[in-house]
This record gives structure tokens, C-alpha cells and sequence, in this order.
């Protein structure tokens, strides 16, 4: 069976950027401990269980939001997550006299800026992203008139005053360009700046070039991953692969790998490389175990 590692994947430099300053502040003698996190730093089950084994306790609920969840805390330093913040979650935190390290990507800060300029300036705001997604949550946050769209439905009626458009930076390459062409026809003078971040992209673009002659293409990551599924529905549905999304090797099924004569192997942005080596490294090996 051959085997196809798909370049680039695993940490994108927003990703290591929180991992970093999580682990950084856990080894600082001069920061208040414990160290907490408000959701996922990043969407991936092993980091976070990584983390906890150092003592950072994550706080993470469906039912609440990040500025409910501040709630539960009454001492120690707070790592905001990679994908952006509430302001008033900030404002909170400060209220409370917590401790706060900013771990925003630096790709998502320049989208919430654009969004603050566009907005000072008498746009209403499209935002493009995913319901429920932190960064989502976060951009919408920021000002008054922005509406999130996930889908062309989604765009709203009667816009008077001009509009900006931009987007969730982990969103998808192949399904933001329909959004963006039916913005225009209805808007015909909106500003755009798509702002999918190059980690995104390239990984995307990575799956549709490799997987030519594939029987089967795994993603390895967190299913709660935005980024991780993207590269799965675009291994499925673009290049037409069969595709399965696994978290680690355990989630490979035998069944699958029948009579499949070429295997491809990517992961999300937010997936320890040792996950997805472990994976290509047991396919490498299958054929030797027939």
C-alpha cells in the first residue's frame, strides 16, 4: 500500500503561539497560579489533556458562555484561547481582578481589527464564519451592526448603509466564494477582504492536489475542530475521496483499508505532529502485516 503524507499540516503558527504562552505561563514563577482557560486554547482533546496533566484547569460548557464561565473562577491567571475574545469578557476579567494572557492568532487580531475600522467608519458588517465557533462568537461581539452568515440564506435583507464583508479565518476555501458571489449580486458596491489565513489555505489546497488516485484519505484530528472538518469535507466532497476523520491512530478501522492500493494523510491545524506520524507510520507497516 503506498502512502501519501500531505504537506504541510499539523500546527499552524496561531496554534503553537497559544501552546506556547499556556506552557510558558505554567513554567513562569511569576504568574499567579493556577493557570485557567477559557474554552479549548485550541480544538484538540490530546493538547488539552496535555495541559491539564501541567495543572492548567480548561473551563469549558456548552451551556455557558466565556463570560459565565469567569464565573467559576476567583483566582489565578486566564489564557485567552487562540480564537479571539469578547471584549466584555476582558472587562470582566478585570472587574474580577484576574490576571489575563492574551493568546489571540495574530491572523485572527487583524480580522477583528478590520472589522473595528469598518464598522467606525459607517459599514455594516457580513461576517462570514461558522454558528457557535468561539472565533465567530468573538468577531460578532465587537460591534453593533454585523450580522454572521454560515450560509448564503444567511445574508441579510435591505442593507441600507455600505457594506464589509470578511470572514472566519479558518473557514472554508471552497464554500466562502459562492457566499461572497451572492453578497455581490445582492450588494453590488460591498468591500471584501477575504481573510482566510495561509495555514488554512495551503493545508486545502494540499488535500485537493495530493488526493488524485487515492482510495483513501485520512484527516487526523478533533472532530470540534472547524479547520480539521474542512479538510474532511473537502477530501469527501471536492476531490471525491473516501474519507475518514480520526483523532489518533486507535481510529483506524481494518474494514476500511480493503483492497485500497494508495492511502493519503493529513490533520488540522490544531493537531500534535506525534497523532498523525503515528498514523502514517502504521499504514507504512500495514502491508507488512498481510
Amino acid at each position: 500500500m503506498k502512502v501519501i503524507s500531505i504537506t504541510p499540516r499539523g500546527y499552524c503558527k496561531g496554534v503553537s503561539k497559544a501552546i506556547k504562552a499556556v506552557k510558558d505561563a505554567v513554567n513562569d514563577n511569576s504568574i499567579i497560579k493556577p493557570i485557567h482557560v477559557l474554552g479549548y486554547i485550541v480544538h484538540n482533546r490530546h493538547v488539552i489533556d496535555e495541559l491539564s496533566n501541567l495543572g492548567v484547569i480548561t473551563h469549558d460548557d456548552s451551556q455557558k458562555s466565556r463570560l459565565e464561565l469567569i464565573d467559576d473562577i476567583e483566582s489565578g491567571t486566564v489564557v485567552l484561547s487562540a480564537h479571539g475574545t469578547d471584549p466584555l469578557v476582558k472587562q470582566k476579567l478585570k472587574e474580577k481582578g484576574l490576571a489575563c494572557i492574551d493568546a489571540t492568532c495574530e491572523d485572527v487580531e487583524k480580522t477583528f481589527k478590520l472589522i473595528s475600522d469598518y464598522a467606525s467608519k459607517g459599514y455594516y458588517i457580513i461576517y462570514i464564519g461558522k454558528v457557535n465557533h468561539p472565533e465567530a462568537n468573538a468577531a460578532i461581539s465587537l460591534v453593533k451592526d454585523i450580522s454572521l452568515v454560515e450560509k448564503s440564506d444567511d445574508i441579510p435583507n435591505e442593507i441600507t448603509k455600505p457594506i464589509f464583508v470578511t470572514n472566519q479565518t479558518t473557514f472554508s476555501l471552497t464554500e466562502i466564494g459562492s457566499i461572497i458571489e451572492t453578497v455581490i449580486q445582492r450588494y453590488p458596491n460591498t468591500l471584501i477582504s477575504e481573510e482566510i489565513c495561509n495555514a488554512t489555505r495551503m493545508r486545502q489546497q494540499a488535500i485537493i492536489d495530493a488526493n488524485k488516485d487515492v482510495d483513501l484519505c485520512y484527516i487526523v484530528g478533533d472532530p470540534r475542530s472547524n479547520n480539521t472538518r474542512n479538510l474532511a469535507i473537502i477530501s469527501d466532497t471536492i476531490t471525491k475521496t473516501k474519507t475518514r476523520l480520526i483523532e489518533n491512530v486507535g481510529g483506524i478501522d481494518d474494514r476500511d483499508l480493503k483492497n485500497v492500493e494508495t492511502v493519503s494523510v493529513s490533520s488540522g491545524a490544531s493537531t500534535p505532529d506525534y497523532l498523525t506520524k503515528e498514523v502514517i507510520q502504521f499504514l507504512k507497516n500495514y502491508n507488512d502485516g498481510k
